[in-house]
């Protein structure tokens, strides 16, 4: 199996100089879906960070899809986001953008579709994850699990080889989980060179994810214990 993504005696510092990660080592592989864990303040949102190439290491090296992530331009790492489906904690939807915009906005930008076809594609995304509601109301009132539930559905629209989810469960009651849990394996299983990386305070979302691995952040490193 291929890499798609590769940490390198990866070792980062938080701004006020405290050791988050001291030499990692890591490889996840096309077909794999893995489980990140950690308390909180761990590192777990600068695992994902890293991976998006939102930040950069003090020393090490990212690899993603083949390509090391501290040597792109802004733009190359944009293009390489196209390649990435992803669902972060602190940016989940576009305030000012009605909720079939977020969903059309990848295809806009990267797909080189007319804003119709955009939106025809955004429908039929909203529809494959059972969003109920109005496709044109603003997403700001809308309940949390909505709106993951529609990040869920932007992070699909370009059909991506890599998924990242970071801490999806967070703030859903478990039916809520389980079925985005559920929409994501889905989609990752159906092809085998897929790839998806979850983050989650603590194991309980294994049985739910059954992932194939699942790596613990540890007094700043990874330890991997067996996944389901």
């Amino acid at each position: 199996m291929a890499f798609l993504i590769e940490f390198r005696d990866v070792t980062c510092f938080t701004e006020g100089g405290r050791v988050v990660f001291d030499r990692i080592n890591l490889n996840l592989s096309e077909g794999e879906r893995t489980l990140v864990t950690g308390p909180i303040a761990s590192g777990k949102s600068l695992f994902i960070k890293l991976i998006l190439g939102m930040e950069r290491p003090a020393t090490g090296s990212i690899t993603v899809l083949g390509t090391d992530t501290s040597a792109l331009t802004l733009n190359e790492l944009r293009g390489l986001r196209k390649k990435i489906g992803f669902i972060v904690e602190d940016n989940i939807l576009i305030s000012n953008l009605k909720v079939i915009e977020n969903v059309a906005l990848p295809l806009l930008y990267h797909a080189g579709l007319s804003y119709n076809e955009s939106i025809r594609r955004a429908a039929t995304l909203l529809t494959s994850v059972c969003y109920k509601g109005n496709p044109w109301e603003m997403p700001g009132p809308l309940p949390l699990y909505v709106k993951k539930t529609v990040a869920v559905a932007r992070s699909l629209a370009l059909d991506p080889r890599i998924i990242v989810c970071e801490n999806l469960s967070e703030g859903l009651m478990p039916s809520e989980n389980a079925f985005l849990s559920d929409v994501i394996v889905g989609y990752q299983e159906a092809q085998a060179g897929r790839m998806a990386v979850f983050t989650a305070a603590a194991g309980a979302d294994v049985s739910r994810i059954k992932p194939t691995r699942v790596v613990r952040i540890a007094d700043n490193g990874l330890v991997e214990t067996a996944g389901a």
